[in-house]
């Protein structure tokens, strides 16, 4: 763990069932090399494996819900552009969702970023998941490499396919170990409205092709 506010307190919203039961099964993509080491496939990116009907768990009546009267309002276009000043990221955002075999799928290339589809839509209540290449084969550093840099009350925008922008305030940032990562806690639903981006960091071990820890930051809608 890198840095954690003080004294600020949120929690996440876990779909239990399937959800909470697909931890032992999960596991993390690669995410590219600076080096020139990376897979054959030099389109992974620093991801997250569940199966496919994970994310989509339906919580228990009991499990803690956002409160109707502060929801945000619904909004329905699909996010096109992330922006995030203190790191320089203007990057295009595509949509994505799961591969056949339940790793989530990767952003189109270096300079691009994933929003995917199982998680909540930006603008609506929840976790708004979104991944971005550390670095790519061939390529050298990619959108996400200064995400280590973000530290708390640094601004992250979302613009939307109908021209409207959505601003969050970074609040967390933390660095998992890959082979430990709480998935459940990283990519499932919460109580607040927040995005939380995600990519590789850590040490690159040429031998597995792929980095020792996922860096994961959050940020909630101002």
């Amino acid at each position: 763990m890198t840095w954690m506010p003080s004294r600020r307190r949120w929690k996440w919203a876990l779909a239990t069932g399937a959800l909470l039961l697909a931890v032992g099964a999960v596991g993390w993509v690669l995410a590219g090399d600076l080096g020139g080491s990376a897979p054959t496939d030099s389109s992974a990116v620093g991801g997250l494996a569940a199966p496919a009907e994970a994310p989509r768990a339906t919580p228990k009546p009991t499990a803690t819900v956002l409160p109707t009267s502060t929801a945000a309002p619904l909004l329905t276009a699909a996010p096109v552009r992330l922006v995030v000043p203190a790191i320089g990221v203007d990057a295009p955002v595509s949509v994505k969702g799961l591969r056949p075999d339940g790793f989530m799928e990767t952003p189109n290339g270096p300079q691009d970023v994933a929003w995917y589809s199982f998680s909540a839509r930006p603008g609506t209540s929840g976790n708004a998941v979104l991944s971005g290449h550390l670095d790519y084969h061939d390529y050298g550093a990619a959108v996400f490499w200064r995400l280590k840099e973000l530290r708390e009350g640094d601004e992250v925008e979302v613009r939307l396919a109908d021209g409207s922008a959505l601003r969050y305030r970074v609040f967390l940032r933390l660095s998992y170990d890959a082979s430990v990562a709480p998935v459940p806690e990283i990519i499932g639903p919460t109580t607040k409205e927040v995005v939380t981006l995600i990519t590789c960091g850590g040490t690159f071990d040429s031998d597995a092709r792929q980095y020792s820890h996922r860096l994961v930051v959050r940020a909630e809608r101002i």
